[in-house]
């Protein structure tokens, strides 16, 4: 399994494949695709088009700095949740019950100056890691596709790499 850069295609990928497979209606399916964040009239909505969004440690899910409850709350990624965020029924509710969420761990090669952008700077996330700062994370939105080779691990709830991080979701 690749981690493919966000796109439109992607995007309508997965839902027909959700809408084929039974877990999503047709006017789900609808709703969940001009609502989305990716397309050239919803870019104004938060553009994470052509990246793949990541976090450098595993503070970030156990304190939920960049929402990781809500990353693992919701099917689809945040490019489908996204408008749906904070509805507790309809749409949103069918996402909350779609899959189940993963911890993906990969190597990433961050050598390529302005191609990625890594949100604080990897120094300080070391150097504050180092003395004990906490919460000691950078998000990185990456630029490339990431490889299946490159693909470490896949945690889900019930693993030990998942369950080890309190507050996430397990189911």
């Amino acid at each position: 399994m690749a981690c493919a850069p966000l796109d439109v295609a992607l995007v309508d990928d997965r839902l027909d494949q959700a809408q084929e497979r039974g877990y999503l209606t047709g006017a789900e399916r609808e709703v969940l695709r001009s609502q989305s964040v990716v397309g050239p009239e919803r870019r104004k909505r938060g553009n994470r088009e052509g990246q793949v969004c990541l976090t450098l440690s595993a503070e970030a899910t156990s304190l939920d700095i960049i929402g990781a409850w809500r990353l693992l709350s919701f099917w689809g990624g945040e490019a489908i949740y996204r408008q749906h965020r904070d509805d507790h029924a309809g749409v949103a509710q069918r996402l909350r019950s779609l899959g189940r969420p993963a911890l993906v761990t990969a190597y990433v090669d961050l050598a390529s100056p302005g191609r990625h952008l890594v949100i604080k700077s990897v120094v300080h996330t070391f150097v504050g890691k180092a003395i004990g700062y906490a919460p000691a994370n950078a998000d990185v939105l990456y630029r490339n596709a990431i490889p299946p080779q490159h693909i470490e691990s896949i945690a889900f709830p019930g693993d030990r790499a998942h369950d080890r991080l309190p507050g996430l979701p397990t189911t």
